[in-house]
This record gives C-alpha cells, sequence and structure tokens, in this order.
C-alpha cells in the first residue's frame, strides 16, 4: 500500500497518506525516505533538506518559506514553515 503522495517533480515535500513513525522507511516516487519523527496523516514530509529561508514546493508551485533548517524526512507543517500562499511574493 502507498504511504505517501509526491504531485510534481520539482516537489520537495510528499503528502503522507497513513501516520508515520519516527525511523520508518517508506517508499516516495522510488526513493526510500526515513522518517525522523511522527508525521501526522494528510501532513507533508521533506524530501531533502532545506535551508532556512529556503522554499517549499507542492504541486510544482511554492508555497512556503522554511523558518528553520528541515533535513530530508523532517514533519513539514507551522512549526518550521510559514505560508506564503496569497501574501503577493
Amino acid at each position: 500500500m502507498r504511504k505517501t503522495v509526491k504531485f510534481e517533480e520539482k516537489d520537495n515535500v510528499a503528502i503522507v497518506l497513513e501516520d508515520l513513525k519516527p525511523d520508518q522507511v517508506v517508499d516516495v516516487a522510488g526513493e526510500e525516505i526515513r522518517v525522523r519523527g511522527e508525521i501526522p496523516y494528510g501532513h507533508k514530509i521533506a524530501l531533502e533538506d532545506v535551508a532556512e529561508g529556503g522554499i517549499i514546493y507542492k504541486y510544482g508551485e511554492p508555497v512556503a518559506r522554511c523558518i528553520r533548517e528541515i533535513q530530508k524526512g523532517d514533519w513539514v507543517h507551522v512549526h518550521n514553515v510559514e505560508s506564503i500562499r496569497g501574501l503577493g511574493r
């Protein structure tokens, strides 16, 4: 059963399709990603390291800016990103 979905090649996050646990390994578009902490169903997992100030891409579009460094396998949510949608940026 598929546990994640990545929408576009450019995306650096995927959506998780079930709750994920630390150290669980999931396949994302043919790449194995080790989960670094709990990630709830419907939330995002980082597919690569993203520096503070870096951009998160989902659906092939920029959707958020990192407010702190994110590592591959991290939960991507309001504690480490801020939305840039609707801000005219």
